[in-house]
């Protein structure tokens, strides 16, 4: 008889039995069930060379970010809380995948930012969303992204840096120009980001045939990864989601409650909105996703608190008094741990950045950051998209 020489080993083992029963008794067995449920799991993480799109990702056991110390936010896997989560995907592993391989993912990332136009970006992404984009895009490796919100491009820069030159981008904003006087918007010379931009060419991400664009380019909507960064009511454009069949998206404007830059931002339809509440339409959203996950903030809020800058209303940024129940631990504890401050000030110096984050551009830079989500939604019956209109 065989021996086990760990009880993983074994586990796993016992697993694959169950698997080999219950195929044998039902006659269906799908392994991928099991994969997202977590049951087979290695020892390391590993950074696959072939396009994913799946939440069924090879991940470790334990995210790092979040058991490295006690933190005040611990998400729930029910809606009516304050920092909710559902299922597994690679976002648990963050700090795993950002730190693996001597830092790899992480100074890519850098380099990338480091070349950025716009270096301050007044009214669109920073440091934390930047690196929560890069590192989806690097885990999902998607044949196209759709960008609903361009303004001064910098979003679609990063997005064209990591994703390479092969994958499709379509970026959709209804303005020619950005705001927040950020003066020309940058425009990717790559023919494969098609602009549907301005008061001459744009539709709304609900008004493109998307069915007959992704044909026309062999892409699956599975393998389409959808940016929401416009500032509209993001429930309202499930609907859309749902009927092309649309599985991956990431929502960049996830408010808080009364938060927004925006009605539309304040209307409690972000996930992070929804998920405080129990109503019908929270729980609509939350069985109807596969998994759901808010990105953490490279480092905690506290390291803010050589500034005395006025929490905004609208939201948006972190400061040093936050509670942090209703965020995800940081990838970093520089306040904490000798090594994680030495990186984080290599990370500081790379981005010219102050440390202290006493002056505005730094703690801009820094703490911005708005619950940035990943999620995979349940694919809808066929025959109810067929019948859709």
């Amino acid at each position: 008889m065989r021996t086990y020489k760990t009880k993983h080993e074994m586990r796993k083992n016992l697993v694959l039995y169950i698997a080999f029963a219950i195929f044998i008794s039902s006659g269906v067995f799908n392994i991928g069930i099991l994969y997202r449920e977590g049951y087979f799991l290695s020892d390391e993480v590993v950074l696959s060379e072939e396009p994913v799109l799946s939440a069924e990702l090879v991940l470790s056991e334990e995210p790092v970010a979040q058991t490295s110390y006690d933190w005040p936010g611990l998400p729930t896997e029910e809606v009516g809380h304050p920092l909710v989560q559902k299922g597994r995907n690679f976002v648990d592993h963050a700090r795993d995948l950002l730190l693996a391989n001597n830092n790899e993912l992480l100074n890519e990332f850098l380099h990338i930012y480091q070349g950025r136009f716009d270096k301050t970006n007044l009214c669109g992404i920073r440091v934390n969303h930047a690196y929560s984009l890069f590192l989806t895009i690097k885990q999902l490796r998607p044949k196209a992204i759709i960008e609903s919100g361009v303004n001064a491009g910098v979003s679609t820069y990063i997005m064209r840096m990591a994703a390479g030159d092969d994958t499709l981008i379509y970026a959709l904003d209804p303005l020619d120009e950005p705001i927040c006087g950020q003066n020309k918007r940058w425009i990717d010379p790559n023919p494969n980001t098609i602009y549907i931009t301005g008061k001459e060419n744009f539709k709304d991400l609900t008004e493109v045939n998307w069915n007959e664009i992704l044909t026309q380019r062999n892409v699956n909507p599975k393998e389409v990864l959808v940016f929401l960064d416009d500032h509209l009511v993001m429930f309202d454009r499930l609907a859309t989601l749902f009927k092309i069949g649309f599985s991956h998206v990431l929502v960049e404007d996830n408010y808080k409650h009364k938060e927004g830059a925006t009605n539309f931002d304040k209307a409690g339809f972000t996930p992070k909105q929804l998920f405080s509440r129990t109503d019908d339409n929270a729980r609509f959203l939350f069985h109807n996703m596969i998994s759901y996950k808010e990105f953490p903030p490279l480092v905690p809020p506290i390291l803010a608190k050589a500034n005395k800058i006025m929490r905004k209303k609208a939201g948006d940024f972190m400061v040093a008094s936050d509670s942090n129940v209703d965020i995800v631990a940081p990838i970093l504890r520089p306040d904490l741990d000798k090594d994680d401050l030495l990186l984080y000030e290599e990370i500081c110096k790379k981005l010219d950045i102050d440390p202290s984050l006493e002056d505005n551009e730094s703690y801009m830079q820094m703490m911005c950051y708005n619950s940035f989500a990943y999620f995979e939604i349940l694919p809808f019956a066929p025959r109810l998209v067929k019948n859709w209109d």
